[in-house]
């Protein structure tokens, strides 16, 4: 049946289509995020019924999949639960600068010394390219290729004739398909490349890397269903004043999903920090009030963090709440907690909260934490150098119990903590204020 171009709208955030214009998208709740595209669709959403079309049942009584390649490279290798399996594609995402092509420049370097490597330049052209990876290894590989292109339907072609070891695009909101309208970083746009590409990855057995940007709201730039085409994302998170950086799996479909690595960025390009909690606890401050050491689980094994809280008179009318590496709505929460069940009220004074080193976390485990850090900066209090809290406090005030507290006090333990401030020793934000002499 012919093909008649429809016009829809469509939400840039998550993809979502509708049949008219709203100021709000109703699935994200993203405002200013919906308008007109152009699509084309068929006609007649009738399945043929031509028996010629009909294609077998496939038995997987007899089939084995591939099992993972390790690339060469034992930091992704360890990441990625033994390497790239054949045809599978991953999604690295991240912000702008953070490193996703640094780190990606290794890995070619690393995989081209002994297999072949096609690098899909979109956003640079290939001697810029070369001038990054000769930064980090003088001579290139004879196996790594570069393609300057941003049609999906050349580099699914280029891949299905060569079948690399893998292939790299950098990035996908470069690409776009000339049978489908608009420009590239539209959302069709971006869903027909990746999958077109995702098709080729598959049939050929190559694996494929695309790197995606990500937006002012730390999402992955472009409609959520980007992350269901692919079978891995991973995540490379850190800020760019700061050299650590952390390398995290949201999906996995051939292993475990909750790995992460920690990073540092130098002039060798990024280096796995082998032990991040000493790291991010190097430079703690001696006798100051307002801060503890806390614990979260991260990538399945415990990390220290250092927790600082500064507590100054409000300037004006309506008192400041700041938070860096800290969920906000978790602190204004937190000391909502402290003031109606423990009696300590910041409602007059403006509270800064912080994780050192530029790290973020969204343990609940750190809620004790941020809680005796804030009492200590009130009261002026040191709370003492070896003294480390770990637990969830809810809205009532109580101290519930965290996954992995064994492993924390472990943790801390080897790092010189001997103090703990823990739920089996107190059941109330109150409990833990008295253990600490705050109040």
């Amino acid at each position: 049946m012919a093909k008649q171009p429809e016009k829809l709208f469509s939400c840039s955030k998550c993809g979502a289509q509708f049949l008219k214009w709203s100021g709000q998208c109703s699935e994200c709740g993203a405002w200013g995020t919906v308008s007109e595209e152009s699509v084309v669709t068929a006609s007649s959403t009738r399945p043929s019924s031509k028996p010629g079309l009909v294609q077998p049942f496939v038995s997987l009584s007899n089939s084995a999949g591939s099992p993972a390649v390790p690339s060469t490279f034992d930091l992704f290798d360890r990441f990625l639960s033994g390497g790239f399996v054949p045809g599978s594609v991953t999604l690295l995402g991240g912000e702008p600068g953070i490193g996703k092509s640094t780190i990606l420049a290794q890995l070619a370097l690393k995989i081209a010394s002994v297999r072949p490597v096609l690098y899909v330049t979109g956003e640079e052209s290939p001697s810029q390219v070369a001038l990054r990876l000769k930064r980090l290894s003088p001579v290139l590989p004879q196996l790594l290729s570069f393609l300057d292109e941003t049609d999906a339907s050349v580099i699914a072609s280029t891949i299905a004739l060569h079948k690399p070891a893998l292939t790299i695009v950098d990035s996908v909101q470069t690409i776009r398909l000339s049978s489908i309208p608009g420009e590239p970083g539209n959302p069709n746009q971006i869903k027909a490349s990746a999958g077109t590409i995702s098709e080729a990855a598959k049939k050929s057995g190559a694996s494929v890397v695309l790197v995606g940007q990500v937006n002012k709201d730390g999402d992955l730039a472009g409609p959520r269903l980007l992350e269901h085409l692919v079978d891995t994302v991973a995540m490379l998170e850190g800020d760019r004043a700061h050299s650590l950086r952390v390398l995290r799996l949201q999906k996995h479909r051939f292993g475990p999903a909750d790995q992460s690595v920690f990073l540092r960025m130098d002039e060798r390009g990024l280096e796995e920090v082998a032990d991040p909690s000493a790291m991010l606890l190097a430079d703690r401050p001696k006798n100051a009030s307002g801060t503890i050491v806390g614990g979260l689980i991260e990538g399945g094994r415990p990390l220290l963090v250092e927790l600082q809280v500064l507590v100054t008179p409000a300037g004006y009318g309506t008192p400041l709440r700041r938070a860096s590496g800290l969920d906000l709505n978790r602190l204004s929460l937190l000391l909502a907690v402290m003031g109606r069940r423990a009696g300590i009220s910041f409602g007059d004074q403006d509270v800064f909260a912080n994780i050192v080193g530029g790290f973020e976390a969204k343990d609940p485990g750190l809620d004790l934490a941020v809680c005796l850090a804030a009492a200590s900066a009130k009261a002026d209090k040191p709370l003492g150098e070896r003294v480390a809290a770990f637990g969830e406090v809810g809205l009532t005030g109580e101290i519930r119990p965290v996954r992995g507290i064994e492993q924390r006090m472990k943790e801390a333990q080897r790092l010189g903590c001997d103090t703990f401030i823990v739920p089996e020793k107190c059941k109330h934000i109150k409990d833990a204020l008295r253990l600490t002499s705050l109040f």
